[in-house]
């Protein structure tokens, strides 16, 4: 495989912000350390990946997902030639930017950008994981924001596309101005063959482990996936370990016999049956949708509640009249870290800090915001 990343180099590890060497780490391992040593990292153990808050410690979370992404790409990478630093950056960060609630998240803050007329299309978790590792994360205690990470890593997140069910890529390197992009659609291909084979890897990773997911979550027999996935399963595998294991293993012969980021016709053609059977008989059940409903109308009564807050109290400045409630504090800091232009829309700004928030503080904020207390 041709190794584009060295023809690239100067650009693939430039930096809105040169860093002086450290002359132990590449350029891609310290983007690696300065993800995973992110608040907005951490937080990632905390959002759905599938199941709202699961209680059993054996549920994937998105924490899980992006580290199993950034042991199947690294895998690939390793074996096929490319930089496996820059690959397990691209994967740790790739969800950086995922909402709290998984997919449905994203619903309802699209709704709500539409309403209020934030932005051109939907909310999308790529688009927000750049400007959260932009603009928006923290290194450690150090008192400024953003991550300052390479551009190949950038993106690499921006142009991982979670929606997209494609099996074979090829880098794409326009002069890409990633600041300007608003949706995911215009974000295209990833600049690297590390980016496109962690763009398979998220798909890879997740077809199989949300089936072992859903049968400990009791919403799927073992009959029901042997009898109506078969076909695919006979060509992958029984079990997740397999499924994932022969789908590397493809995605490795045929970058070594024709230096391309693709499955076999077979092959990718189960891993898209596997997952619209998933969408079909898991994503769409009615124990995975119960909450949805409340989840939106309690999403939406908090955003309005901190937008209106923020518009009568100059930017939670003048906070007398407010309730005290711990949100408030949390929320200005929020604000005061990330340094936010006197012209921003508090309605972004808002939009924002929930979208960083998990499952566990949004569920909190909004009992703590509207459900009654005792007083005595």
């Amino acid at each position: 495989m041709k190794n584009l990343l060295i023809e690239n180099r100067p650009k693939f590890e430039s930096r809105n912000n040169a860093l002086s060497s450290d002359g132990v780490r590449s350029e891609f391992q310290r983007d690696i350390h300065r993800i995973m040593y992110s608040d907005a990292f951490r937080r990632l153990r905390h959002k759905t990946q599938v199941f709202f808050t699961p209680d059993n410690d054996h549920i994937c979370t998105r924490i899980e997902h992006v580290l199993h992404v950034a042991e199947a790409s690294s895998t690939v990478s390793r074996a096929l030639g490319l930089d496996e630093d820059l690959t397990r950056a691209i994967a740790l960060g790739h969800d950086i930017g995922h909402a709290p609630f998984g997919h449905h998240g994203e619903v309802i803050l699209s709704e709500i950008m539409k309403k209020y007329n934030l932005g051109i299309g939907k909310f999308s978790h790529e688009v927000h994981g750049l400007k959260v590792v932009d603009k928006i994360a923290q290194l450690d205690r150090e008192n400024k924001t953003g991550l300052n990470l390479s551009f190949a890593v950038r993106d690499g997140i921006i142009s991982h596309c979670g929606e997209d069910r494609g099996t074979d890529y090829e880098p794409s390197f326009p002069n890409k101005n990633l600041e300007s992009i608003q949706t995911r659609e215009e974000a295209g291909l990833p600049i690297s063959y590390e980016g496109c084979v962690v763009r398979i890897a998220d798909k890879i990773v997740y077809a199989g482990r949300d089936i072992e997911d859903a049968l400990k979550a009791g919403l799927i027999s073992e009959e029901k996936i042997q009898k109506e996935l078969k076909g695919p399963l006979s060509i992958l595998g029984s079990v997740n370990g397999k499924i994932v294991g022969t789908l590397v293993k493809d995605l490795i012969d045929n970058g070594k016999k024709n230096g391309k980021i693709k499955l076999s016709g077979d092959k990718g053609q189960s891993l898209q049956d596997i997952i619209k059977w998933n969408y079909d008989n898991i994503y769409k059940k009615e124990e995975v949708q119960r909450y949805k409903e409340s989840t939106t109308r309690g999403v939406y009564k908090l955003y309005e509640q901190l937008v209106e807050d923020m518009n009568s109290s100059d930017r939670l400045e003048k906070t007398q009249k407010l309730p005290k409630n711990t949100i408030y504090s949390v929320l200005k800091d929020f604000i005061n870290r990330v340094s936010y232009a006197k012209e921003e829309r508090n309605e972004v700004i808002v939009l924002d800090f929930i979208a960083g928030m998990t499952d566990n503080y949004l569920i909190r904020s909004i009992s703590e915001m509207f459900l009654p207390k005792s007083i005595v």
